[in-house]
């Protein structure tokens, strides 16, 4: 069932596929969407479709963990990447974490918001090399 906003549990529900996830992108943000999600499987890692968007996943030492959730506009929020640091700390460790948290402020700049849980705005919006930049990010933990 393609995902949906139910006003009785005030959330989204179902399963969002990848045309419904295009289709509620911006162009120029579901343009680097899909080449960072190719990238990602290219890389190894896997995709988990869930209500509001779709999960990157990839195995880490002997386990898959989620690394972050890719979401096309929704409410007040514009298309984003988002990661959180609390968990992937855990997963990862603080060293990785802090690593990759340092790169993708260099690629992504005034585009990254937020501290313990960060939100990388409208990456479609940024320059070409900070886009691969900001994949190679994400590419390098697999």
């Amino acid at each position: 069932m393609a995902s949906y906003y139910d006003k009785k549990k005030k959330c989204r529900v179902g399963t969002m596929d990848e045309e419904q996830f295009y289709t509620e992108c911006d162009a120029a943000n579901g343009a680097y969407f899909r080449r960072l999600l190719a990238a990602w499987t290219h890389a190894g890692g896997t995709l988990k479709w869930g209500a509001g968007g779709v999960g990157l996943r990839g195995a880490i030492g002997r386990k898959e963990i989620g690394i972050c959730f890719v979401a096309p506009a929704f409410a007040a929020k514009k298309d984003r990447i988002e990661l959180g640091c609390a968990a992937l700390t855990k997963q990862i460790g603080e060293s990785k974490c802090e690593s990759l948290k340092k790169s993708l402020r260099k690629a992504a700049g005034d585009s990254v918001a937020g501290a313990s849980m960060i939100s990388i705005i409208q990456p479609g919006g940024l320059p070409k090399g900070a886009q691969e930049a900001l994949t190679k990010s994400f590419s390098s933990l697999l």
